[in-house]
């Protein structure tokens, strides 16, 4: 068989196994659903908003534009709901095999069709986190097929023609993850030595027109609709300062799982000492050198691998420049075999899926039973009870907090406003706060740096369990968990199968009489304090009471349901017995 029949009916085979893979790990990642959440608004009429409040400035939670407009192009097609994560988990498998099938084509044309089988594909099809992070809702697929064809322009640019088209793809990059500015970047320098090597300036300047056209305006609709030149997640993830302990632990971690990656970094060395590949050891080096500076700088990501997958295909093309001029006809087949084999036998380390540390498998513990829960997924469990929520909240002006992984709940109950907590994603205030001490990037933003404020927002419902936390002149910390705030809202809506219901709890920000009166009459079996009656039934033990503790009991009562409801009576009780 020649050589050509073997190189292409491996890519096949690569691409087909890549794609059959992601399609059978599919799953969708509560990060998705904010940008869900987005696309859903936008089809709708209401813009690119995270919430429905006439008060609240457009906030921009999500970091990547064209993945969301992709998603609401699926929801205005008609798929909603559960339809809608099909459409991000197809998408985002055929991005894969896309990516898998580009560095085929790749191989193939930078050995003068002298390739016998496509290493660098191989080898990307057997990296199983590339797979399982492909349909999980996110743009990952989709941004790192577009820096591969990035990295296809940096190596071999003919043509203005080609200058162009890489332009517009930059600006595609751009716009897809804000990171995506940096291989934008190295590819025009890339372009400016060639448009000087060749005295050729209007190759330069085929590729920037088609760049500031596309990319200008939307940086420009971005600073005039959301009031910033970044997202809002920028400054939710940053913490004035790089975190580069955390960055070196990510990719270390990373290089200790997927070890077989090794000899790329001996053949990457070798083509830059070859006369002949030192083009394509320079481009890859440029697209992997500075991005992962930029990863360890940023401290890496919570989920194990994500951050790493853009620079991978680069760098298994490393391999397929060094063996391209083998003269036996099986050497190929055998390294891209012996490198697949290699990646699939990857060593994980045995804390991935750990949701607490650092780092952790998203995938693992989504898909994982959920505690309590026999037999349904913690993705599967908050579908049911966003979906019995948005039965009880229907038409109603509710507001509430939410938590890490909790977008889903925010998603499918189709509340008015939802403000996410867990590190200020989609809110303005929270994302500027100063001093956010993380262990993980982008998490765990101590609910005591914003004590108060979601009753200033006027949220009536908080489903992370520990939002009021305190801190005490003393340093101690304690969690506001009196039984008053406990809330369990009926979950019988929908089909819990083969489980009986189970009730969703929440705790109680703000009381709203009205919203509250509404609630009981939907749904009878709603557990929550008669606010009105605890105040009256605490007034009249007020003489047992020490002035300590209804000092603090006050304060709490002032922010769930004096500042928002006039009630005189027993607010002048309470001042009456602390004066």
């Amino acid at each position: 068989m020649p050589r050509r029949a073997i190189f292409w009916t491996l890519a096949a085979l690569a691409a087909s196994a890549a794609a059959w893979q992601a399609w059978n790990l599919r799953w969708t990642c509560d990060d998705a659903y904010i940008s869900f959440r987005y696309a859903q608004h936008l089809v709708e009429g209401h813009g690119l908003v995270f919430n429905l409040d006439p008060a609240e400035p457009p906030v921009e939670g999500y970091s990547n534009f064209t993945w969301t407009i992709w998603l609401a192009i699926g929801q205005w097609l008609g798929c909603t709901g559960a339809a809608l994560e099909t459409w991000s988990n197809v998408w985002g498998t055929l991005c894969h095999a896309a990516t898998v099938w580009l560095l085929a084509f790749l191989a193939w044309r930078g050995s003068a069709g002298r390739a016998a089988a496509p290493i660098a594909a191989c080898g990307y099809a057997a990296v199983h986190h590339a797979a399982s992070l492909a349909p999980a809702g996110l743009e990952t697929a989709l941004y790192v097929m577009l820096v591969t064809t990035l990295l296809r322009f940096a190596i071999d640019l003919r043509c203005a023609r080609q200058a162009a088209i890489a332009g517009l793809v930059a600006a595609l990059t751009a716009m897809t993850r804000p990171d995506g500015l940096l291989p934008a970047a190295i590819l025009g320098a890339f372009v400016a030595f060639d448009a000087r090597a060749r005295r050729a300036p209007a190759l330069f300047t085929a590729y920037a027109v088609p760049f500031v056209l596309a990319f200008g305006p939307f940086l420009i609709w971005r600073r005039s609709y959301y009031g910033y030149w970044l997202p809002n997640t920028f400054y939710a993830k940053s913490d004035g300062g790089p975190l580069l302990g955390l960055g070196v632990d990510y990719v270390v971690e990373f290089a200790k799982c997927y070890w077989a990656l090794a000899p790329a970094l001996l053949a990457l060395a070798w083509l830059a000492v070859s006369r002949t590949e030192r083009r394509r050891a320079a481009a890859i080096a440029a697209f992997v050198l500075p991005y992962l500076a930029f990863v360890v700088w940023v401290g890496g990501d919570f989920m194990f691998a994500r951050f790493l997958l853009p620079i991978l295909p680069a760098l298994l093309l490393a391999l397929d420049g060094a063996f391209v001029r083998a003269r036996t006809a099986w050497v190929q087949p055998l390294v891209a075999a012996a490198v697949a084999a290699g990646l699939v036998l990857r060593s994980e380390p045995p804390w991935l899926g750990d949701y607490n540390l650092p780092v952790s498998d998203n995938r693992r513990f989504t898909m994982a039973e959920m505690r309590g829960v026999p037999g349904v997924s913690a993705a599967e469990a908050f579908r049911r009870a966003g979906e019995a929520l948005r039965v009880l909240f229907d038409g109603l002006p509710v507001r509430v907090g939410i938590g890490g992984g909790q977008a889903n709940l925010a998603y499918r109950s189709r509340v008015p406003v939802a403000v996410e907590c867990a590190a200020g994603l989609t809110d303005a205030y929270l994302a500027h706060l100063p001093g956010k001490q993380r262990h993980k990037v982008a998490h765990n933003l101590d609910p005591s740096h914003y004590t108060g404020y979601l009753e200033r927002r006027g949220v009536h419902f908080m489903f992370e369990g520990n939002y009021d936390k305190h801190v005490g002149e003393d340093g101690t910390t304690w969690v506001d968990d009196a039984p008053w705030r406990q809330v369990w809202f009926p979950s019988d809506a929908v089909d819990w199968s083969p489980i009986a219901p189970i009730p969703v709890p929440a705790r109680l920000a703000v009381y709203d009489r009205d919203l509250m009166r509404e609630l009981r009459e939907r749904a009878p079996t709603m557990v929550a304090v008669d606010f009105e009656k605890f105040l009256d039934d605490y007034v009249a033990s007020l003489p047992t009471k020490t002035k300590d503790q209804v000092r603090a009991d006050y304060g709490r009562f002032r922010r769930v349901w004096f500042d928002h409801t006039p009630d005189p009576v027993r607010q002048k009780a309470f001042e009456d017995w602390l004066r």
